[in-house]
């Protein structure tokens, strides 16, 4: 995916799940596990969201 495609795809996902967000990513991580191109498309989709969402990737509280 591209650069785009991965935040808009990452902004879909927001609107639509909004709160449940995390729960879907991890489904469909599940689904895609044996492919590696795909895990690396939902990691950058996870990444993009946190972004979008101002979460702090760094994993401080």
């Amino acid at each position: 995916m591209t650069d785009r495609e991965i935040w808009i795809k990452a902004s879909a996902i927001l609107a639509e799940h909004g709160e449940m967000t995390a729960e879907y990513i991890i489904d469909q991580l599940g689904d895609v596990l044996a492919n590696d191109v795909a895990v690396q498309d939902w990691r950058r989709v996870a990444v993009a969201i946190d972004a979008i969402t101002g979460a702090d990737t760094r994993g401080s509280n």
